[in-house]
């Protein structure tokens, strides 16, 4: 508690007034006798004091936005305190009994006690600036904080009906047609619902889940086909204690799904691996296009907020890459996690 005081500011004031009065008075003593030196120091530590504080509490946090009046403000006061300080310093201070006079010329004396006023007034300033600097950038970083947690949250709020609105369809489907392991599509479902209304209200979660999500919506694409889809997931176990944002690669999985045809079309497959590669998480998922069912232009709105989401939640820490070429459609993301 004790060394926690003298953090505070009063108390670096404080320690900054004793220090500027001993500085003063070592100076003085050097060339005029103690007890004139002790008075004369410590009028100039109450006089840089008071033009120091008048300048921090007053003037700059009334006029800094008006530079001009200011400027005008300042040399006024500058002025009139340097004259107010010179005539007690002439006047009042060699009267006392140690009786010591200056020979200095009153023009030099004048200039003396005006361009340390002027200094103290620059240190002020200097240190108003620095301080009211550092605010504006501690509330710029506040905002933009609170910007990116508001626009996460929204980005994932829109998680939950856009999976909400595919499953149900998934279900209608099996429903539809009269599947046999309908039943067993609607376990799998309440599974993810699970994990997608609990587990991804969390800002992280475990990479070993996110795989399970996936491997539960792999095998529910599966229920809609009477033949065998080809699907691939491979994982690397070592990872599955590693913690990721939730549901990051949930749009590209859909989206593999959705254009290859894979519950229509037996040539169509979805591969998908997740690895660690040179200590950071690699996820790569390659997916035939059928040329009939190709992205439109303008689609894919759940790509743009998984980037989105990568942008707020990795910044500088990934590397995604989207490439497109001979029916093939293949995500690399690169996750230094």
């Amino acid at each position: 508690m004790g060394i926690d005081r003298f953090k505070r500011p009063q108390f670096r004031g404080f320690a900054a007034l004793i220090f500027l009065f001993g500085f003063l008075f070592s100076m003085s003593n050097y060339f005029q006798p103690m007890e004139f030196a002790f008075y004369s120091a410590t009028f100039d530590t109450l006089s840089m004091f008071i033009v120091y504080q008048l300048n921090s509490r007053i003037i700059f946090p009334k006029l800094i936005k008006q530079t001009r009046r200011y400027l005008l403000v300042s040399f006024l006061i500058i002025f009139l305190f340097s004259l107010v300080f010179y005539l007690i310093d002439v006047n009042f201070i060699p009267r006392l009994p140690c009786r010591f006079r200056s020979k200095q010329p009153h023009f030099f004396h004048f200039m003396r006690v005006f361009f340390t006023t002027s200094f103290v007034y620059f240190v002020a300033t200097s240190r108003n600036l620095f301080v009211s600097n550092q605010r504006l950038i501690e509330n710029e970083r506040l905002l933009n904080k609170e910007k990116l947690e508001t626009e996460l949250k929204l980005l994932k709020a829109q998680i939950n009906p856009h999976f909400i609105f595919n499953a149900l369809n998934n279900i209608y489907s099996l429903t539809y047609m009269r599947a046999k392991n309908a039943p067993e599509a609607v376990l799998k479902l309440s599974e993810m619902l699970r994990y997608v209304f609990y587990d991804c209200s969390k800002e992280r979660v475990f990479l070993s889940s996110e795989i399970k999500y996936i491997d539960n919506f792999a095998s529910f694409q599966q229920m809609k086909s009477n033949h065998k889809q080809n699907i691939s997931l491979k994982s690397d176990l070592g990872l599955n204690n590693k913690e990721i944002a939730p549901m990051i690669f949930v749009p590209f999985i859909e989206n593999a799904f959705k254009y290859s045809r894979i519950e229509e079309t037996k040539d169509a497959y979805v591969r998908i691996s997740i690895e660690n590669i040179n200590k950071k998480l690699s996820f790569i998922i390659e997916n035939n296009i059928d040329e009939c069912n190709k992205p439109s232009q303008g689609s894919g709105m759940g790509i743009k907020n998984v980037q989105h989401r990568l942008n707020i939640i990795y910044p500088e820490k990934h590397e995604l890459t989207i490439s497109e070429k001979d029916n093939k459609f293949c995500v690399e993301l690169i996750i230094d996690i």
